[in-house]
């Protein structure tokens, strides 16, 4: 009866487990899209201001060149020498303006086409990402709710049979599952506990051959059972 319960306790676990690794995804990815989400809300404002920036450059160059075309005009309009030497530093001086304006330019417009095609990369990523959360989370609730039901049914095989066993086995039971992962009722074969894996006293194996008591692995403290397999091989070597 014990082997029994710890079947449909075991069963009950892993259907949970089945469900709390499928939520651990969906947080995990969860967590990856708000760093992806920060990722891309910085990225998007320093591509708007680097826009801001290639927009001043812009206009800045527009008010060189009129600047220089205005002054260029004025230097083929006059006559004096002095004058025209001063005009002439004018447009030179526009001149080397809206040369460093039009490399400025150049770079910021290389610079913004490659944040906007990361921007754009990191936005498709975010969006799988989120449509991926939504589907999961959506996996995950309808399995939940179909774990739940089948959870419900093996608790209460589990409960009925309990009442068939004694309370202070029970209770062990309970105490050993509680304290370690896993199987609390194993099988010794050949002298060996296999929870532990660890060899039992001569003297223990023979006792738990009689089948007569409740005998415990003195390692690992696991409810030893002898099966019947191995019972019927050593009658028949016998």
């Amino acid at each position: 009866m014990l082997i029994d319960l710890q079947k449909i306790d075991l069963a009950q676990e892993a259907l949970r487990m089945d469900v709390d690794k499928k939520r651990a995804k969906v947080e995990a990815d969860s967590d990856l899209l708000a760093d992806l989400g920060m990722t891309l809300e910085k990225q998007t404002a320093e591509l708007d201001d680097s826009k801001a920036l290639l927009n001043n450059k812009m206009t800045e160059l527009s008010c060189a060149q009129k600047g220089h075309d205005h002054a260029n005009d004025k230097l083929n309009a006059v006559t004096n020498s002095r004058d025209y030497a001063a005009l002439e530093r004018e447009v030179e001086n526009f001149k080397r303006i809206i040369t460093q304006l039009e490399e400025e330019i150049a770079k910021l417009k290389e610079s913004v086409d490659e944040a906007e095609e990361a921007n754009a990369k990191h936005k498709a990523e975010y969006d799988a990402l989120n449509a991926s959360i939504e589907a999961n989370q959506s996996e995950v609730d309808a399995a939940a709710a179909a774990i739940e039901e089948r959870v419900a049914q093996l608790q209460a095989q589990s409960n009925e049979l309990a009442k068939s066993i004694q309370p202070q086995i029970l209770a062990r039971y309970r105490f050993i599952r509680s304290r370690r992962p896993g199987e609390a009722v194993v099988s010794a074969s050949g002298g060996t506990c296999t929870g532990c894996h660890m060899r039992l006293q001569p003297q223990a194996f023979i006792v738990l051959q009689r089948q007569n008591s409740l005998e415990c692995c003195q390692n690992c403290q696991r409810i030893l059972y002898f099966s019947a397999e191995e019972a019927q091989a050593l009658h028949s070597a016998k």
